[in-house]
């Protein structure tokens, strides 16, 4: 798997559609898991657009509350690039 940089996935997250997903996975040394991060579904007022969940896998992370949500890619984007996170294909 290839390795993840924040400048990497805030251009990758600016390219998301609606109903579009980045999936990555945290290296073991940070907690490992699964990171998902998508565009927010709810378009109401006050409601940030982008949301990430953090869990031990894709399912149990997105059957979760959002560990995150900003409307500042960046700031959702350097949590994982912080924690050397790979893509997942």
């Amino acid at each position: 798997m290839a390795k993840a940089s924040t400048k990497e996935i805030v251009k990758k997250m600016e390219e998301l559609k609606d109903g579009m997903r980045l999936s990555l996975r945290l290296n073991p040394t940070y907690g490992g898991g699964a990171v998902i991060i998508e565009l927010n579904p709810s378009k109401e007022n006050g409601q940030k657009k982008y949301l990430m969940w953090w869990g031990d896998d894709e399912v149990k992370a997105r059957g979760k509350e959002p560990f995150l949500s900003s409307d500042k890619a960046k700031k959702i984007a350097s949590w994982p690039g912080d924690r050397d996170a790979e893509w997942i294909a």
